[in-house]
């Protein structure tokens, strides 16, 4: 649609808009998704004096903003971390006006490696802290997984999965792999990595996944 088109139907939009004003009809919207920028957009409108109906296909609002209570205690499944409290994210003065509590973690703001290895404190599944330099350990060796998989993708012609360029490193570097507790501390990064892209390691594009 060339620009001439597409500013004489912006201007009959303007137009129909006036027109439904003038006859004392309010103008309805339908926002698809009742995650954070529906319901926000939703709000907007709203005070915008829209009619606005929100559709959710879910059971509840809040799309990956999610905190599970079923253990007695919260747990969030998703948004976790508020990232740079300034005037760039627009939550922070939301956060600020709620009065919730903020509790900062790390001042690296690196792409994935955002926490320092020494804050951690794994357990076992018997409840037994796992120790703090085997934490340290297997994390360098993950971030040397992960620039092996870096060169593999420049081998490649066609894009895979995480799950299969680390794999394939693994296969390469039996320095790398792990047993025992030290096997169930690397599946846990990966766990992270997963957890930051909100999708599993076999749908993340090796090719694509640092960009």
């Amino acid at each position: 649609m060339d620009s001439g088109n597409r500013s004489n139907r912006n201007l009959h939009k303007a137009e129909c808009y006036s027109t439904e004003r003038k006859r004392g009809r309010t103008p309805s919207v339908i926002v698809l998704g009742a995650g954070i920028a529906g319901l926000a957009a939703a709000r907007s409108l709203h005070n915008a004096s829209f009619q606005v109906t929100v559709l959710e296909s879910r059971d509840r609002i809040g799309g990956r903003i999610n905190t599970d209570y079923s253990l007695g205690f919260p747990i969030d499944l998703g948004a976790s971390w508020l990232h740079g409290v300034c005037k760039e994210n627009p939550l922070a003065p939301l956060v600020g006006r709620l009065g919730l509590p903020l509790y900062r973690t790390c001042g690296d703001d690196s792409v994935l490696f955002d926490h320092d290895l020494e804050s951690y404190a794994l357990y076992d599944a018997d409840g037994k802290q796992v120790p703090q330099e085997l934490v340290t350990e297997v994390g360098q060796a993950f971030e040397e997984i992960l620039k092996e998989t870096n060169e593999l993708r420049e081998e490649l012609e066609e894009d895979i999965s995480m799950q299969q360029a680390i794999a394939s490193v693994l296969e390469r570097r039996p320095d790398l792999r792990f047993e025992g507790l030290a096997n169930k501390v690397l599946q846990w990064y990966l766990c992270r990595m997963e957890g930051w892209f909100a999708a599993d390691a076999d749908t993340i594009s090796a090719r694509c996944w640092d960009e």
